[in-house]
């Protein structure tokens, strides 16, 4: 919604209020200052606004690691596996959730799922493709003020959209146009804040401004969220879509699964994997994956190398 005409006083009390939440956002969150800072969003910024677009996104990817969702190293059958969890599943903050919020985050590419993702030797995990039903739009809201760090690189992408929206950004007076641009570049800082692993409280700028595109802003017409990978440093992107949104507009494709034999941990960089099968083959009605037993790239000394190994477990 377009905030009405404001003074220059208003900008400059707002101007404080981000630097305020910037502070907070830099030192990091606590459990204690976790619900007060929560109702002080709600009553403190006045108006939201960010850049809508509509879209098609013909293919996305998925990488699971297998024990994350079922607790052990063991072939995934059920296709429910590899999409989003269930809402009383979760916990913790994501990039674009609340806890006991549920949302399906997925790439364009198999090596910034395998960055997101992050698995380590021994895992055994499950790559999946979905394409768009009958090439179907989406409507979402880009994060996309902030470049790659590397000032020789940038994200062509982010960079056109970012043209856009500074067109359209014309057409407010002065006063407002400045307002709107601190809340889109504030919104587009935490979307692109590197947070460790153990501090998911951290995450909780970005969800709330995620629960706001997707739950509260133009009516919940907004699917998704197109933004930069932090693990890519901003050089690819991620979308992320709701829930009902992604049953409806896509279907799997093609899943293939594999152990991950070396990961960046060790040194020298990259992740390599020794691949078990692919499948293009599902019964929908009852949610399984059809793998086939006789087509399996490694042979049975391998399989019993993993098994032995890395506790992999391909059977039925």
């Amino acid at each position: 919604m377009t905030p009405k005409e404001i003074s220059k006083e208003e900008v400059e009390n707002f101007k404080k209020l981000i630097e305020y939440l910037k502070r907070l956002s830099e030192d990091g969150i606590t459990s204690l200052i976790e619900k007060p800072l929560l109702i002080m969003l709600d009553q403190s910024i006045p108006f939201f606004s960010h850049l809508v677009m509509t879209d098609v996104f013909p293919e996305i990817h998925r990488l699971t690691i297998n024990k994350r969702v079922i607790g052990k190293n063991k072939r995934i059958r059920e296709i429910n596996f590899l999409k989003y969890p269930p809402k009383e599943m979760v916990s913790k903050y994501g990039r674009c959730n609340n806890p006991k919020q549920s949302i399906l985050y997925s790439s364009f590419l198999n090596f910034t799922a395998m960055n997101e993702s992050q698995p380590r030797v021994g895992d055994l995990i499950t790559k999946s493709v979905w394409k768009v039903k009958g090439n179907q739009t989406l409507t979402y809201c880009p994060i996309f003020k902030n470049q790659p760090l590397d000032k020789n690189i940038i994200n062509p992408r982010t960079f056109e959209i970012n043209k856009i929206y500074q067109e359209k950004l014309k057409q407010y007076p002065e006063n407002i146009r400045e307002q709107i641009d601190l809340l889109v570049q504030f919104i587009a800082d935490v979307f692109t804040k590197r947070i460790h692993p153990d501090r998911h409280l951290d995450y909780l700028f970005s969800a709330y401004f995620s629960n706001k595109i997707l739950y509260e802003f133009e009516n919940q017409e907004i699917e998704a969220i197109f933004y930069p990978s932090v693990k890519d440093k901003l050089s690819f992107e991620n979308l992320a879509i709701k829930p009902n949104v992604f049953d409806n507009k896509y279907e799997l494709v093609e899943v293939s699964d594999s152990v991950c034999v070396m990961d960046p941990t060790n040194g020298r960089g990259g992740f390599f994997f020794e691949g078990f099968s692919t499948c293009k083959s599902f019964d929908f009605t009852s949610g399984k994956i059809l793998w086939d037993k006789d087509k399996i790239y490694q042979s049975e000394e391998k399989i019993i190398e993993m098994k032995n190994k890395f506790d992999v477990d391909l059977s039925e």
